[in-house]
C-alpha cells in the first residue's frame, strides 16, 4: 500500500545453509502487511466505523472517478462515483480480501455507469486520457489516423454500453481481458468480442470522418 520497504535481513544474520528462495522476502512481507492493513480498516469499516471506510478508499478515488469519466462523462462522473462509494458501504459485508478492493470497486462503478448509459437519451461527452493504460495501443495497434484526444472522446461517446466498458477497462485501467472479464462478469471470450466490435466501431467512425 505504497509503503517503504527496507531490507532488515542482513547477510551476516543468515545461516549458510538456507537457500535464498527459502528466506522471507522483504517486498513479500510489505504486501502481506499492507493485506493485514487492508483488511484490519475494512474489520473496522464493517462495525461502522466510517473513518476506516474513507481510508480504504481514498487512495483509490482517482482511479475511480477516471474510469467515471470515461464511462458517463465529467458532468455525471463524481454522482456515479459517489454512488458507488454508498453502494459499498452497504454492501462492505461481501469483501472479505483485501487484495479485491479496488476490483470490487471497480466492479460496482462499472454496473452503475453502464446503468446509467442505458437509461440515457442522448450520449456524454467522455474523457479519455490515452497517457494512461493501453491508451497508447489505442492509436497504434487498432486505428490508424486518429485526429487527436477530441476525436476519441467523441467516438468513446457513439460506443453501446458494453462495447465502451470494456474498452476503457481495457485501455484506460489497463487491465487484461481476463479482468476486464472479471470486472464486468462476463465470460473472456464475451469481452474479446465485444473489445473487437467495440474497435470496429471506431474504425467505422473514424473511417467515415472527412480527411
Amino acid at each position: 500500500m505504497g509503503m517503504e520497504v527496507r531490507d532488515t535481513f542482513g547477510a551476516d544474520l543468515l545461516p549458510d545453509d538456507v537457500p535464498s528462495d527459502k528466506l522471507p522476502q522483504p517486498a513479500r512481507i510489505a504486501a502481506n502487511e499492507g493485506d493485514r492493513r487492508v483488511l484490519d480498516l475494512i474489520g473496522h469499516a464493517k462495525r461502522g466505523d466510517v473513518a476506516a471506510f474513507e481510508r480504504l478508499v481514498e487512495p483509490l478515488l482517482p482511479r475511480l472517478y477516471r474510469l467515471a469519466t470515461a464511462m458517463v462523462g465529467a458532468d455525471e462522473a463524481r454522482d456515479v462515483t459517489q454512488e458507488t462509494l454508498v453502494s459499498a458501504w452497504r454492501e462492505l459485508r461481501r469483501l472479505d480480501r483485501a487484495d479485491r478492493l479496488e476490483s470490487w470497486l471497480r466492479s460496482i462503478l462499472m454496473n452503475r455507469a453502464r446503468n446509467l448509459l442505458r437509461t440515457r437519451k442522448r450520449h456524454p461527452s467522455v474523457t479519455f486520457d490515452p497517457l494512461f493504460g493501453h491508451g497508447a495501443g489505442l492509436f497504434e495497434e487498432p486505428i490508424s489516423g486518429l485526429h487527436g484526444r477530441w476525436a476519441v472522446e467523441d467516438a468513446l461517446a457513439k460506443l453501446r454500453p458494453d462495447e465502451r466498458a470494456v474498452v476503457v477497462l481495457h485501455y484506460l485501467a489497463d487491465l487484461t481481458l481476463r479482468q476486464v472479464a472479471e470486472t464486468l462478469a462476463i465470460r473472456e471470450g464475451t469481452a474479446k468480442s465485444r473489445l473487437h466490435s467495440g474497435l470496429r466501431a471506431l474504425r467505422h467512425h473514424f473511417a467515415e470522418e472527412p480527411a
